[in-house]
């Protein structure tokens, strides 16, 4: 009965423990409102539970009702197991009343007799919004029962930096938002993304992005970011970004009044494609200052360097690690690899380069790894001197100079040391003894005349019959002549290849179709491995491709305009002309609009196939 007990007991602690540790509590808020707007505070936690406990009244916000409480269970069943969840949410309705950023503290609740604590959540309070008198149509609308009118003022198309004056190597954060306002935005088209022509630049991770409030231009405006780089400039002087530009898709909803007797007010929805463009953007790059140290590797930011000598005693011919590692910030990617020196008597094996980085608003943040393998080949003491690392702070706007410790490595005679007496030679050489060899030179031996073969015999004289002589025939002319005829058909052949591959453009349209079947080939690779994103940039590159090869248009004059009217200059079916521009529509809303309806994808892949072996067969050059 005792033992029943326990047991009991034990599985009741592990089963309440179990619960606490999957039970969350979590605050969620707008992260940004504009003043005077309303919105909702919810504090949800993993359980059934009351009485939660947090104080609202110094968090910047007029608290308008609240706490409201509901609750919501689910169940789910997995590989035929069981799971089920509670849900307790606690609503607040608050108000903002002044501009700045705010932070709503945590509160605390008691779930089965543990106390839980929630996060703390960050909301930024914008201006009002000062619209003009008879900015927004749709208000108008409503009222007097007509149809609303897109206002301009209401999409833009914006390329923000976060700096504008940087030094050369600093990094920069480019972002191309979106903003619109009394409007409902659709999935943007014929996207065309600035050149960063005089900067290195690097994808920046835009997977989670969400529409937020912003302001814009003294009004608040809903913004999504659509694209984020990490730009950092290769040269100095003012460079200038050139605009991007695409097509909005804005449905404008309006009211009106159906008549008669009842007269119901009726929402209509119109959709309008507004093209955008973004302004060109001048960036202002530093050159660094002079008097560069020589020990710096490029390096543009924050960073530390420290070293590891993985032993302090080896056997000569052994192997030793010297591992140097650069964490930080800044552009970490593109530092040089530092050259540490090591005695001449090792033996230095090509470094190994292992880089971890994340982008980061202010550059790459990670650490980069540099592993050199060394042999030391005699025995004796030798010392590595300690490393310097310099690099350019874009704070202070000076270089600073690190340095990492120095090493004694001890080394000691191993089986295969040609070294004597356990002497060094520090010159790097090793000097080997002469041997001269009993059998050095080798003689020439007798033959007996009588053995050697002197072909036919005459039998009537006894004697050989004279050879016949290989000057003047027809054998003895065909080996001049053939070598002849075959330089001069190979100096054809090269020349007329070079005239070929001189002929750049001309290359490209004839190499168009192979390289539009390389392109399937990745999109079919990605296609078997479910990848959507690089399935459609493949099939986008494939089918544009083609026609900038075929058609020798240069990819930066190319838009879909162009493609279609080009390719009716070069008698091209309007239906082929049609499945083309579908193609590429398909692929441009796929970018903003994913789907994972790998049927779809197939179908696309074989119908990209398909249009490309038309153009083949039907552009007349």
């Amino acid at each position: 009965m005792r033992r029943k007990f326990l047991f009991t007991l034990i599985l009741s602690f592990l089963t309440t423990a179990m619960v606490w540790a999957d039970t969350t509590f979590r605050a969620k808020a707008p992260s940004s409102v504009a003043v005077g707007q309303q919105f909702r505070l919810e504090y949800v936690v993993t359980a059934r539970a009351s009485g939660i406990t947090v104080d609202l009244k110094d968090s910047g916000f007029d608290v308008l009702y609240g706490p409201t409480t509901s609750s919501s269970s689910s169940t789910s069943i997995v590989n035929g197991q069981m799971s089920s969840e509670v849900r307790t949410t606690f609503s607040y309705v608050l108000s903002a009343t002044k501009e700045g950023t705010f932070t709503l503290p945590a509160a605390t609740i008691k779930v089965d007799g543990q106390t839980l604590t929630s996060n703390s959540v960050s909301v930024r309070v914008l201006p009002a919004d000062q619209q003009p008198e008879g900015s927004s149509s749709s208000a108008r609308s409503q009222q007097g029962g007509a149809q609303a009118k897109f206002n301009k003022d209401d999409v833009h198309l914006v390329l923000d930096l976060s700096k504008t004056s940087v030094y050369e190597g600093e990094a920069i954060v480019a972002t191309l938002k979106l903003y619109w306002r009394n409007t409902q935005m659709g999935n943007p088209s014929d996207v065309k993304l600035p050149d960063f022509e005089g900067f290195t630049v690097q994808d920046m991770d835009n997977d989670n992005a969400q529409a937020s409030l912003e302001h814009f231009n003294g009004a608040n405006y809903q913004m999504y970011p659509l694209v984020k780089w990490l730009l950092f400039p290769s040269r100095s002087g003012e460079l200038t970004i050139p605009a991007a530009s695409l097509t909005a898709n804005v449905a404008i909803v309006s009211t009106r009044r159906t008549g008669g007797f009842f007269d119901w007010p009726m929402e209509y929805t119109e959709n309008v494609a507004v093209p955008l463009r973004s302004a060109a953007r001048k960036v202002n790059v530093k050159s660094l200052p002079a008097g560069k140290p020589t020990s710096y590797m490029n390096a543009v930011g924050n960073f530390n360097v420290k070293s590891v000598l993985t032993a302090d005693k080896v056997r000569a011919n052994d192997a030793v690690i010297y591992r140097i590692t650069i964490d930080g910030i800044g552009n970490l990617k593109y530092v040089k690899e530092p050259q540490p020196e090591f005695p001449t008597d090792f033996e230095v094996f090509d470094p190994k380069v292992d880089l971890s980085t994340r982008a980061t608003s202010s550059g790459v943040q990670g650490k980069k790894t540099i592993e050199y393998t060394v042999i030391p080949r005699h025995a004796g003491k030798y010392e590595i001197p300690a490393l310097e690392f310099s690099y350019f702070d874009v704070k202070s706007g000076q270089y600073k100079t690190l340095r990492t410790e120095s090493y004694t490595l001890e080394v000691e005679k191993g089986p295969n040391d040609s070294s004597t007496g356990g002497a060094v030679d520090f010159t790097g050489t090793n000097q080997e003894r002469i041997r001269v060899l009993g059998n050095d030179i080798r003689y020439l031996h007798s033959v007996d005349a009588d053995a050697l073969d002197l072909g036919k015999i005459d039998p009537a004289t006894g004697k050989p019959e004279p050879l016949m002589p290989f000057f003047g025939t027809p054998a003895y002319w065909m080996f001049f002549l053939v070598p002849f005829l075959v330089f001069v058909i190979l100096a054809f052949v090269y020349r007329r290849r070079i005239r070929r591959m001189a002929d750049i453009a001309g290359m490209r349209t004839r190499r168009a179709g192979k390289v539009a079947e390389r392109r399937l080939k990745e999109a079919k690779k990605a296609l078997n491995a479910k990848d959507e994103n690089a399935f459609y940039e493949a099939i986008h590159k494939a089918i544009l491709g083609y026609v900038c090869d075929k058609l020798r248009i240069p990819l930066s004059d190319l838009t879909q305009d162009t493609v279609s009217e080009m390719l009716e200059q070069h008698s091209v079916p309007q239906e082929t002309i049609h499945e083309v521009k579908d193609v590429l529509d398909t692929c441009q809303f796929a970018r903003y609009a994913p789907s994972t309806d790998s049927q779809a994808m197939d179908v696309l892949y074989k119908k990209t196939s398909k249009v490309i072996d038309r153009l083949e067969s039907e552009i007349k050059k």
